[in-house]
């Protein structure tokens, strides 16, 4: 440990570390992998055992070791030593191929320890290599909040399942024994608000409790999907890399924020993202799907999303300007924009400047990899809207030869009085134009 000198007293590093409660390190180590919490018991007599009260257990288990991995007697042993203790959270990975009886026992264990969070997967992308998660799972978990699962094959339910505080449900490459499976699973649990799915694996979501839905990204790519929801009190919908051929919301009325980031769609699709979109107060879409807005508004007019006030647009290229412009003339409300750049041709048209860039937009974040000809984005913005309150620039990189194009952003003219430019870098965080110390550009 290291030492310090205070004074004519010397404190040394392992006081102060002994000096805290057991409480506040059972709850630092509750979140560390178990083989380093284990580790800890070497650094003195006091922390010899610490780690049998930690109520947490993070184990990778390795199925390549003949016979067994050892670390199947550490679990049991460990579950044992826990028993009175309530163990609260297990997480494991088990890495091989074959099934190993003893996965299925220990599993059957953990799940029995009336445990709050498990979180359980493998590495085998064939379902018939993947982890059997054991019946118990819907019988014997009444105090689980928490459950996701990876590459993992899940049995039959029985006809009575009690997941009576399930909150929170993460389900990633599951093999079901049939569709029915996963709609009777998510409409048994009373308490579940969240459901994060890679695919849809029944025909709808029905659920009277969830807030919210995420079909996100697909190891096999984009697949074609039809997103049927009974949720009535939805507030967050997400839908990532997918082919969504049909979209069927009973009830909208309830739905707050929506992420179509990296979405592709058929035909009708775009009629029912419409109806979405004219809902929701906040909204995330990429710019394949603004495009392709924009290409129907020539045929038919858009409606006005009124409710809009939050617009996040990523992956802008070429030609992705004019296609923002038009979309804006259709939210009239607009407070926030966040724009995502993955190139740098603005288009030429910033002359058409829409209502909401006039008079309600408060704040603009862009986002970009360099600085490129920011000048002109900023001007655009700074010179139109007369309640603009903060126009924020991020950049991967910030080099020596861009102070000149930032300096200029901070003296263009700002319609509005209250506004204020603020530059970030990911690498050297908040820029300023002026340091205090050196009168050089740099940051803080």
């Amino acid at each position: 440990f290291e030492k310090k000198h205070v004074g004519h007293n010397i404190i040394r590093e392992e006081d102060m570390i002994n000096q805290l409660p057991d409480s506040l390190i059972y709850e630092i180590l509750f979140n560390l992998p178990t083989e380093d919490v284990v580790k800890t018991s070497l650094l003195c007599r006091r922390w010899r055992y610490v780690w049998q009260s930690v109520p947490g257990l993070d184990l990778v288990i390795n199925g390549f070791i003949k016979n067994y991995d050892p670390k199947f007697d550490f679990l049991d042993r460990f579950i044992d030593l826990n028993y009175y203790l309530c163990l609260q959270r297990v997480k494991l990975r088990y890495v091989g191929y074959g099934q190993n009886y003893r996965i299925k026992t220990s599993m059957n264990t953990v799940i029995k320890q009336k445990i709050q969070h498990l979180d359980v997967g493998s590495n085998s992308r064939y379902a018939y290599d993947r982890l059997e998660i054991p019946p118990t799972i819907y019988t014997s978990c009444e105090r689980l909040v928490s459950l996701k699962l990876y590459r993992a094959n899940l049995p039959k339910s029985p006809d009575s399942v009690s997941l009576p505080c399930l909150k929170i449900m993460d389900l990633q490459q599951i093999n079901f024994v049939d569709s029915l499976e996963m709609e009777k699973l998510v409409s048994v649990c009373p308490s579940l608000e969240t459901l994060t799915t890679d695919k849809m694996y029944g025909v709808k979501v029905s659920s009277q409790s969830l807030l919210s839905f995420c079909l996100t990204k697909n190891g096999d790519g984009y697949l074609k999907t039809q997103v049927v929801m009974q949720t009535p009190k939805l507030k967050y919908l997400k839908l990532n890399r997918h082919f969504i051929e049909r979209i069927i919301i009973n009830d909208l009325s309830s739905i707050v924020m929506l992420n179509l980031d990296d979405l592709m769609y058929f035909g009708e699709t775009l009629l029912s993202i419409l109806k979405l979109i004219s809902c929701v107060g906040d909204l995330t879409i990429s710019f394949d799907i603004l495009q392709d807005i924009c290409q129907f508004s020539k045929s038919k007019s858009l409606p006005k999303f009124h409710n809009l006030s939050i617009l996040s647009v990523t992956n802008m290229m070429a030609g992705s300007w004019e296609s923002l412009l038009i979309f804006l003339e259709s939210c009239p409300n607009l407070k926030s924009l966040v724009l995502g750049f993955q190139d740098y041709n603005w288009g030429v048209n910033f002359s058409d400047v829409p209502q909401c860039v006039l008079s309600s937009l408060e704040f603009v974040e862009v986002k970009a990899r360099d600085v490129a000809d920011m000048n002109k984005l900023g001007s655009y913005f700074m010179e139109n809207s007369t309640v603009l309150e903060k126009f924020t620039l991020c950049l991967d990189y910030i080099s020596e030869c861009d102070h000149v194009i930032l300096g200029k952003l901070f003296t263009l003219p700002r319609r509005s009085n209250k506004c204020e430019v603020v530059v970030r870098s990911r690498k050297f965080g908040t820029y300023k134009p002026l340091s205090l110390f050196s009168g050089a550009d740099g940051f803080c």
